[in-house]
């Protein structure tokens, strides 16, 4: 069964970006640039794991996160560098970020999920 992975980010390209290069196979993208889309896929559709990017256009990440009423595991993207990480994330990558690293996120957190 293929990893369920949504990445939540306001800029299109960098949602076509992530969802082309980790597209397998073994992990199943499913990306949004509206984050009350989000909310709503993830809470009908209980992925594995969710980036959430902190800035977007009517929320916050963090607000995201909490609105994500379900067991994913959550990972803040950011570039603010003075962003904490709250309680919410299992998780922070620094922006900009190496897609290998994700990549290795996502498996490390497949095994995870297995393994429960």
């Amino acid at each position: 069964m293929p990893i369920k992975v949504v990445y939540i980010d306001d800029e299109e390209l960098l949602c076509q970006i992530f969802k082309e290069y980790l597209h397998s196979t073994d992990i199943n993208i499913t990306t949004f640039t509206d984050e009350l889309s989000a909310i709503t896929y993830c809470n009908e559709t209980n992925p594995d794991i969710i980036f959430i990017d902190y800035r977007l256009t009517q929320l916050n990440g963090v607000d995201v996160a909490k609105a994500i009423v379900n067991d994913a595991i959550k990972v803040l993207i950011t570039g603010e560098l003075d962003v904490a990480m709250d309680h919410c994330f299992s998780d922070k990558i620094q922006k900009p970020y190496r897609l290998a690293a994700i990549k290795s996120l996502i498996i490390d957190a497949a095994s995870y999920r297995k393994a429960l």
